[in-house]
């Protein structure tokens, strides 16, 4: 009997060991709210979440982001005069615009590089957390929206029908169509969905799309003077350093490292560099 109280304590402390040692190999995810996007339209098959602007509010040190997210409705029945009314509102794809939503820093850290750029889709019921130009799928290069032209060095590059021309400025920056600068190159359209889609994060070849873009510089982040972004990007590294070292990610930072869900590979971890949408 004298030996039960001494085997009792060491099997309590060998207990808690385990359930100390288990709970630290598994992952802390930090939710975000794109993975809140991903519980409210549950029901939605299809539909594109970008990154519409960013923030750091100093005195709370608190991050925000805004998302601008596009659901496919029914299809309509239109007339190739009724696609090129460019007064006529397009009643098959809704935008949302959220408010601003905090972020941890480990999120605000994944997409610092995203600003303008597509962080979720949703296609045909198949989630891709992989970073992509805005609008490079399920919306350019479908002819439901628009067509491809070709210029007069031979060259193609999307353009929406008028009916949806709003898309241009989404997608493409306020800028589209000026200085030579067309949106979306086919050929390097089709590099991205044959080689990249659904495999990893896409920049194009010189890294044009993304935060630096000049199709976000109607943002608020893009508006602050760069000695404040980059004092914010060296601070939120740090802070999600230090999250990730006590065994925080997110989903998406988890992701790159496990397999996907969706029919997708994901083993790729670099973002890419090649390639690219251009003239």
């Amino acid at each position: 009997m004298k030996y039960i109280k001494p085997i009792l304590i060491f099997s309590v402390i060998l207990l808690v060991f385990y359930k100390c040692t288990s709970s630290s190999d598994k992952p802390k995810f930090v939710k975000s709210p794109i993975d809140n996007i991903i519980t409210q339209y549950l029901d939605k098959t299809d539909y594109t979440v970008i990154l519409a602007d960013m923030d750091y509010k100093e005195p709370e040190d608190k991050y925000y982001h805004k998302y601008r997210i596009l659901i496919k409705e029914n299809k309509p029945q239109l007339t190739q005069e009724q696609l090129a009314d460019s007064t006529a509102k397009a009643t098959d794809v809704k935008v949302v615009n959220t408010d601003w939503q905090e972020v941890s820093p480990i999120v605000f850290e994944d997409h610092k590089a995203d600003l303008g750029m597509t962080v979720l889709n949703k296609e045909n019921g198949i989630l891709d957390k992989n970073t992509a130009p805005a609008g490079s799928n399920g919306y350019v290069g479908n002819p439901r929206y628009g067509q491809w032209q070709t210029q007069s060095n031979g060259s193609s590059f999307w353009a929406f029908y008028g009916r949806y021309h709003f898309m241009s400025s989404l997608f493409f920056g306020p800028r589209y169509g000026y200085g030579g600068y067309y949106g979306y190159g086919r050929s390097d359209w089709n590099n991205y969905r044959t080689n990249y889609r659904g495999r990893s994060d896409y920049y194009g070849r010189n890294n044009q799309h993304g935060t630096n873009s000049r199709t976000n510089s109607g943002s608020s982040w893009s508006k602050k003077p760069s000695s404040f972004r980059s004092k914010v990007n060296s601070k939120v590294s740090k802070s999600a350093t230090s999250l990730k070292s006590r065994g925080y990610t997110s989903s998406k930072s988890y992701s790159k490292t496990t397999r996907n869900t969706n029919r997708f590979s994901s083993s790729s971890t670099s973002r890419a560099r090649s390639g690219g949408f251009g003239k």
